[in-house]
């Protein structure tokens, strides 16, 4: 399994009274500015994250490039991880 990262776009810094030890405790962590939640799935490293969804038979799924994997170790509540799989 990898580790990567979903980018919630939230800047916490500007949000009054944001939860940081919530944040802290369920792992999620703020990189290059950004709120950003971990999660583990069997993606490639090289892959690039498009979204996380609970369906894994989404039209893109059917895409050549594409790759759906199921998701762990996370506070997300989606269970599937869309990928383009980099060659």
């Amino acid at each position: 399994m990898n580790k990567f990262y979903f980018n919630t776009g939230v800047n916490p810094y500007r949000i009054n009274n944001f939860p940081f030890e919530y944040h802290k405790k369920v792992g999620n962590v703020i990189r290059g500015g950004t709120l950003q939640c971990p999660f583990d799935c069997d993606a490639p490293e090289n892959s690039t994250l498009m979204f996380l969804c609970d369906n894994p038979e989404l039209s893109e799924s059917k895409a050549e490039n594409v790759g759906v994997f199921e998701v762990f170790n996370t506070s997300m509540v989606n269970k599937f991880a869309y990928f383009i799989l980099n060659k």
